[in-house]
């Protein structure tokens, strides 16, 4: 299926690639572009580079680079007609097809979109106005969800009735249920998912709903929560509730905070957090945590005591490693949660936040709360309790760190804690990959060795990028003499070459792409005289070895002294533009002659 070369182009112009990019990644502005670590892979210095005008990416790191369409095709994983559909959908383009008999699959995707929404919106207008919902208006009210808030997060009720969501919907059973809103009776009709709960609806990060997380009322004899199914648009496993509404407020404050339930974000939001998230209905997965390191590095797990204590400490450091993440908790009082702290002292929870301590300093807090350490037996033990938990994390550096810290406060020889801290079993290191060890000028991106782009011609390249206007006269394939820098001249030189990139070799849209995307320091005719520097300098080492004889050295002489002569005049800002000019026109006929040599040979 093919969607029309109008729309197309359309989708590309007015997509906004930073913005794209910054739903996914922390951009900083950096001069022309934009700047962030690459989503691509793990870094801990940002080499990820956004030139928003000319709409292209590049990863300086692992030579990643595109367009809008590349980028959302990679991150969503999507082919190509179904990443320009998400960015249409974005900008509120109808899209038109060439074919209009394929697709199903996607418009089937399409329709449990708007199926979703329109069950979100059946459940909020119940809640908001609907006979049967007054008792779910008062309990919200009583947990302090004024009308505001329950706009925001999209609020809702499913009525207690078997159909009521389906006989709205008017869709046959198995609709519903590949939307995880119904089944099939055992009469045969639509009955509802979700009955008498209170309705949260789940987004994905561009707020398009992907299910449904049901909470009975107080009076309720089912499971407290009860969420969609797996369906081919939700995973649990794969969503945030909440990501769309604070991933803003995330990629500003470079911290994400992680609840348990849906009422603990909504509470974060009133108490003024609003960059939390939850998870829905499980446990953290590594799915999760790379979802979140997209928008922030630091985590802030804000479950109840208990919860945060449980949390498995192996899994937590092994995202901490291959995600560069680094995972804090704060501190919630026994018993309590985000949502009931929000509603009961606002403030404790914004300080508990705001105090959030490293996972294993945290835990470690909890063995020495807990412990007599006015007895010497209580020191003991919290020494061996404490020394099994430091032995745990796989740095050496943070191990002997803490268990420092820690015989000090217990008042134990240094010698007799490290001997408790027993070291884990060293972890087989990744072989670092061809991409992370490249020079900056490796940039064939396709597995085969390149040879290295000139700095000049590199220069001059970005130069026909970003002004062709002005270069494009002044620039011909002699002036390169790297052939993947010729390969790339040719491609910037044809008219609608951005349309053609993706269907040029890896390493040319490699190159481009870095292009595209580093900025031009310098007036483009000094960069056009650079690269003219260096073919002169070619031209002369070339004579040297060619020629030979001493009347042949006289002969060349007149054109050694005219281009010494214009090589000065190009590095005076005054006669720098007539003098490359001249430099071109000689070397345009200096191709036209070899051209015609080698015709006749």
């Amino acid at each position: 299926m093919g969607i029309h070369d109008e729309d197309l182009q359309r989708v590309k112009i007015e997509t906004d690639l930073a913005g794209v990019v910054s739903q996914y990644v922390a951009l900083r502005k950096v001069g022309q572009r934009w700047s962030g670590l690459c989503p691509f892979h793990t870094e801990k210095t940002p080499s990820f580079s956004v030139n928003a005008d000319e709409g292209f990416f590049y990863c300086f790191g692992c030579q990643k680079t595109g367009d809008a369409i590349t980028f959302v095709r990679e991150m969503e994983h999507l082919d190509f007609v179904g990443a320009v559909e998400w960015l249409a959908n974005r900008l509120g383009i109808a899209l038109r097809y060439t074919d209009a008999s394929d697709g199903t699959a996607r418009k089937e995707r399409q329709e449990l979109t708007e199926l979703l929404e329109k069950a979100a919106d059946f459940y909020h207008q119940t809640l908001r106005s609907g006979n049967s919902a007054g008792k779910v208006r008062s309990y919200l009210r009583g947990r302090g969800f004024d009308s505001d808030t329950v706009e925001q997060f999209r609020i809702g009720y499913a009525p207690d009735a078997w159909d009521s969501l389906a006989s709205h919907l008017g869709v046959p059973a198995a609709k519903l249920e590949a939307a995880g809103l119904g089944r099939p009776g055992q009469r045969g009709g639509p009955i509802d998912f979700f009955r008498d709960r209170v309705m949260f609806p789940v987004s994905d990060t561009n707020g398009a709903v992907v299910g449904f997380g049901g909470r009975m009322l107080p009076d309720g004899q089912q499971p407290k929560y009860k969420n969609t199914p797996q369906t081919r648009l939700y995973d649990k496993s794969k969503v945030l509730y909440g990501l769309h509404l604070a991933k803003k407020h995330i990629v500003e404050a470079d911290e994400i905070v992680v609840c348990e339930g849906y009422t603990d974000v909504v509470g974060c939001f009133r108490a003024g957090i609003t960059r939390a998230v939850a998870t829905c209905g499980t446990a953290l997965t590594d799915e999760h945590v790379k979802l979140m390191t997209r928008f922030a590095k630091r985590i802030v797990i804000a479950f109840d005591a208990d919860g945060a204590g449980k949390a498995a400490a192996d899994r937590f450091y092994e995202w901490e490693d291959r995600h560069n993440a680094e995972v804090f908790v704060a501190a919630m009082p026994e018993g309590a949660d985000p949502g009931q702290l929000a509603e009961e002292d606002p403030a404790a929870l914004t300080n508990a936040v705001a105090a959030a301590e490293p996972f294993l300093s945290y835990r470690i807090g909890r063995v020495l709360d807990k412990s007599d350490l006015d007895r010497v037996e209580g020191r003991a033990r919290a020494a061996a309790n404490t020394g099994a938990i430091i032995a745990e994390h796989p740095n050496e550096v943070v191990r002997d760190q803490y268990l420092v810290d820690v015989a000090q406060k217990l008042r134990v020889d240094i010698e007799q804690m490290r001997r408790l801290v027993v070291k884990p079993a060293p972890t087989r290191r990744q072989p670092v990959s061809p991409i992370d060890s490249a020079s900056d000028d490796s940039v064939s991106g396709d597995g085969s060795e390149q040879q290295a782009v000139p700095q000049a011609e590199m220069n001059l390249l970005r130069a026909l990028v970003h002004h062709s206007e002005i270069v494009t006269p002044l620039a011909l394939p002699s002036m390169f003499s790297n052939q993947l820098a010729i390969d790339a001249y040719h491609l910037v030189t044809t008219d609608g070459w951005r349309d053609q990139i993706g269907n040029t070799s890896t390493a040319v849209t490699t190159l481009v792409g870095r292009a595209l995307v580093e900025e031009v320091d310098a007036d483009p005719i000094e960069l056009v005289s650079r690269a003219l520097d260096a073919v002169i300098h070619r031209w002369n080492m070339e004579l040297r070895y060619d020629v030979t004889e001493i009347e042949q050295l006289r002969e060349h002489q007149p054109m050694v002294q005219w281009l010494a002569q214009r090589q000065e005049e190009m590095h005076s800002d005054d006669t720098r533009t007539a003098a490359v000019e001249a430099v071109v026109g000689w070397l345009r006929t200096q191709e036209t002659v070899n051209a015609t040599d080698e015709s006749t040979d």
